[in-house]
């Protein structure tokens, strides 16, 4: 069994289009279904996607809360420039890069400018 994708819901397609395409991922699909807009995108032809859904027709805020989605985590190779890079292009510090010891791991969390946080790590 292998991951397929994840589906966030956005507020802004184009925002969030270029936001992710900073950090070197790609369109791979978009369809529109029931009015929803959905955009796949993928880094480096990964194994999963990050499914963008936007709906023009939504009348609740999208309130991404850590309580409910902690985070979202990608492997990088560098992970002090990949946090560099989100920061430029429009994303919050969480946490700088640092040594995660119980993890196994290298890892920096930035806010994405929806409020989904973002993992980026490389094993130890």
């Amino acid at each position: 069994m292998h991951l397929a994708h994840v589906a966030i819901y956005v507020s802004d397609l184009d925002r969030a289009l270029a936001f992710y395409g900073e950090l070197g991922f790609e369109e791979t699909n978009r369809f529109t279904l029931s009015g929803v807009e959905n955009v796949y995108v993928s880094k480096d032809g990964g194994d999963g996607d990050l499914q963008l859904r936007y709906d023009r027709n939504r009348t609740t805020p999208i309130a991404p809360s850590r309580a409910d989605t902690d985070h979202v985590a990608f492997t990088v190779e560098d992970v002090e420039d990949t946090f560099e890079t989100a920061i430029e292009a429009g994303g919050a510090p969480v946490l700088e890069p640092t040594e995660i010891e119980p993890a196994g791991a290298y890892a920096a969390f930035v806010e994405d400018p929806e409020g989904y946080t973002l993992e980026f790590y490389r094993g130890l």
